[in-house]
C-alpha cells in the first residue's frame, strides 16, 4: 500500500474549485466535439476560415481538417487556434464521483496508493 500524501494547498483549493464549476457545467458541453466548438465561435465572431487560420499561423486547410474533426489535434494546437479567436482553452476535470469519497473507499480496501508530491513553500 502506498505512503498517503497531501496535495499542495494550492492545488487542493484550484481542483476543488475546477470540480464544481465542471459539476454544473451543462452535459452538452462534454458531447461537443472541440471542433465544433472552433466553429461556432469562428462564425458568432464573424470571421473567415482564412483570416482565423492565417492569425494562428496555420493553413486554412488545416483549420478545416479541426473544424470537421478529421485531424486529432494536440492540445497546443487547439490552444493555438482558439486564441486566434480571442478564447482561452480550459481543461476541467469532471469527476463522475466525488474524488474524497472514492479516495476514502479505496483507503478501506488497502488499494490507495500515491507518489510523493514535491509541496512548494507555503502550501
Amino acid at each position: 500500500m502506498g505512503k498517503l500524501h497531501a496535495l499542495p494547498l494550492r492545488l487542493r483549493r484550484a481542483l476543488n474549485k475546477l470540480t464544481l464549476f465542471a459539476r454544473d457545467a451543462p452535459a452538452e458541453a462534454a458531447r461537443t466535439a472541440p471542433g465544433q466548438l472552433l466553429w461556432a465561435a469562428r462564425v458568432k465572431i464573424g470571421m473567415s476560415q482564412t483570416e482565423a487560420a492565417e492569425r494562428a499561423g496555420m493553413a486554412q486547410t488545416h483549420w478545416h481538417a479541426l473544424e470537421s474533426g478529421k485531424t486529432d489535434a494536440r492540445l497546443s494546437t487547439w490552444e493555438r487556434a482558439f486564441k486566434a479567436l480571442e478564447c482561452q482553452v480550459l481543461i476541467l476535470p469532471k469527476p463522475r464521483r466525488h474524488l474524497g469519497e472514492w479516495r476514502a473507499r479505496r483507503i478501506l480496501e488497502g488499494i490507495y496508493a500515491a507518489k510523493s508530491v514535491p509541496t512548494e513553500s507555503g502550501d
